[in-house]
């Protein structure tokens, strides 16, 4: 006789199984879409430290740079010396370095000049105190250059005159400072202006080499790759040791600087995040497959020894009655004695009136 509860059975694992697929790719899905935003709250915060980290050392870099500025408008106040030294300029307009005498009929020159005779001591001490600043220049609105050195390398001279001639005269009547990306080859720059009143009398020029500065972050920070991008949001080319080829290869989330208005970026392949989250979406399906599969096939072995096989006994004992056996099967499922008993309540009660 058939029984339609192994039909039922059947299609109820069935529908079992696609509610396992459907439970476990649901729960895994989640738990993907919250590892990737934790990735992602946790590479903004590692971005939040190494900025504070960068600016935390590029700080000191500003402090000295403006205590130069103010040490530079006293030294201005100091009345001149009667003195027959003289010092070493390179002129800007014709490309030659000059001596010139710090004292002169020019009352304002000759302040000048002793202002940078009495400054000499922060140009010694800058490389020492800050190994980010590799040179201070001073550029003078007369039209000549100071670097604090007894000379003038070719190499120096000649890269100064070609950025003085394309960049310098971009910020001209800036009362703030002034950065520059590029500068010499392989070199940053910060300038501050000097005035005297409302007279701009030259700027002061810091050389900074970033290696100093960024090598703390990517000795910590080995498996992400940092960069500068400048303010117009391009990339300073000598902020990293290996620049990518393409930004777009990479995700990007970038961190606006508090003492620069520059911004730190951070990069990430673009497959690396989502390959991490689709390992994590894989693990957690096959773990939630595998544990709701496991609870299936214990309901539905359950499901077979206590109700499916009491059906099936009971067909039998169904068929035993109707070929005339009295008694049916021996053998009744736990939990089933009163209706087996009452089919043959009932079986005897038909006997009689044949």
């Amino acid at each position: 006789m058939h029984n339609p509860s192994y039909t039922e059975y059947r299609r109820t694992g069935l529908l079992g199984l696609i509610l396992v697929i459907l439970l476990s790719t649901f729960a895994a899905t989640l738990h993907y879409l919250r590892s990737v935003d934790d990735k992602v709250v946790q590479t903004r915060a590692r971005l939040a430290a190494v900025s504070t980290q960068l600016d935390s050392q590029f700080a000191p870099v500003l402090a000295y740079s403006e205590a130069v500025i103010r040490a530079a408008q006293l030294k201005l106040d100091v009345p001149a010396l009667d003195t027959a030294d003289s010092i070493l300029l390179l002129d800007l307009d014709t490309e030659q370095t000059q001596q010139l005498a710090l004292s002169s009929d020019d009352n304002t020159l000759t302040a000048e000049l002793q202002m940078l005779m009495r400054l000499q001591p922060y140009f010694d001490m800058a490389s020492e105190a800050l190994p980010s600043v590799v040179g201070v220049y001073y550029l003078s609105e007369r039209g000549f250059a100071y670097n604090g050195q007894p000379k003038w390398s070719d190499y120096i001279a000649d890269h100064l005159l070609q950025w003085y001639k394309s960049t310098a005269k971009e910020h001209d009547y800036d009362r703030g400072m002034a950065f520059y990306a590029e500068f010499m080859p392989q070199q940053a720059a910060v300038l501050l202006p000097l005035y005297s009143g409302e007279r701009r009398l030259g700027s002061f020029l810091f050389a900074l080499t970033l290696e100093p500065m960024l090598a703390p972050m990517y000795k910590q920070h080995t498996d992400i790759d940092f960069i500068l991008l400048d303010q117009a949001g391009n990339l300073i080319s000598h902020s990293t040791a290996q620049p990518p080829q393409s930004t777009t290869e990479h995700m990007l989330q970038i961190q606006r600087l508090n003492t620069m208005p520059w911004s730190l970026a951070l990069l990430e392949q673009k497959t690396s995040l989502f390959a991490a989250g689709l390992k994590d979406f894989l693990w957690h399906w096959c773990s939630y497959a595998l544990l709701l599969g496991i609870l299936l096939l214990a309901l539905q072995y359950r499901f077979r020894r206590r109700t499916l096989s009491a059906v099936h006994r009971l067909t039998v004992h169904l068929e035993r009655l109707a070929s005339g056996q009295s008694h049916g099967v021996r053998h009744v499922p736990n939990g089933w004695q009163d209706i087996f008993d009452h089919i043959c309540q009932l079986q005897q009660k038909d006997k009689p009136s044949e």
